[in-house]
């Protein structure tokens, strides 16, 4: 607010509240503001009634020129019952009194210019003042505007905590669906990875079986005929490879000397498809 370097407040039980203003450049707001000019705290709450704080620097009116003036405000629609403890610079006041809706209650002479000057360290050396209150409510009036008011906040209350529940119900619905679906995807892709490496190991299981299986051995050289290997059969069918059978001394089938009838085409591919 104009004229407050700084507010505090401190909140001592639901119904007393203790609030501090530090109010820079008094002295001169003294001598320059004409009177019924207040520096205004910010609302607060002292139970379920809404205050300010009020100091005028020169006075309240015309009549109390010359004075520090403090008041308490009801800003509130309903009558309130307070014990007021006012400190500024050095002086110390108290009174327990009734404030109207809409209305205020203080000292319209609660320090006169005269005795603050006077008073050493009331203010600092930069003209800075002091000023504390400690509200006790001590009854608040009930109307029917406010108890409809209350009524109808405990309903939005017990509305939004419904509301919470509701949300939090939700939440967990949702983290559940989030982790049977990750749950789900999980299986999913293990079960992919294990039909995957299933495959594979069976190609490589086939694979191994191509290169481990022998291939017939020609009686000549003794060397398995595999792939791409040409073979040539005799009238009874034994094999021989074709770089042994071109040697000039193998004229007939080494195993039962018939003579030979060409490649054993139908060998040749058979060993193509077992072994590769």
């Amino acid at each position: 607010m104009p004229g407050i370097t700084k507010e505090w407040k401190l909140k001592v039980t639901e119904s007393k509240l203790k609030y501090s203003i530090r109010i820079d450049s008094f002295d001169r707001q003294m001598k320059s503001w004409s009177n019924g000019r207040s520096v205004t705290s910010l609302p607060f709450l002292v139970g379920g009634t809404e205050f300010e704080i009020e100091i005028y620097p020169n006075g309240c009116d015309d009549e109390n020129r010359g004075q520090v003036s403090v008041y308490l405000r009801n800003k509130s629609d309903w009558d309130v019952k307070v014990e007021t403890k006012f400190e500024v610079g050095k002086r110390k006041a108290s009174c327990t009194h009734e404030i109207p809706s809409l209305n205020g209650w203080g000292w319209p002479q609660f320090y006169a210019h005269a005795a603050l000057w006077k008073d050493e360290g009331a203010m600092d050396a930069d003209g800075m003042l002091a000023v504390s209150a400690t509200i006790s409510l001590l009854w608040e009036e009930v109307t029917e505007a406010r108890n409809n008011s209350e009524i109808s906040l405990k309903e939005c209350k017990a509305e939004v905590e419904g509301l919470r529940s509701e949300v939090g119900d939700l939440k967990k619905k949702i983290e559940a669906q989030e982790a049977n679906l990750v749950s789900k995807l999980s299986r999913s892709i293990d079960q992919s990875v294990n039909r995957s490496l299933t495959a594979k190991f069976k190609t490589l299981e086939v694979s191994s079986k191509k290169t481990s299986l022998p291939g017939p051995e020609c009686p000549v050289c003794f060397e398995e005929m595999k792939p791409p290997t040409r073979i040539i059969q005799c009238r009874e069918g034994h094999l021989i490879c074709q770089e042994c059978k071109e040697k000039p001394q193998v004229v007939i089938c080494p195993t039962c000397k018939q003579e030979f009838t060409g490649r054993a085409t139908g060998m040749e591919n058979y060993l193509r498809t077992i072994l590769g």
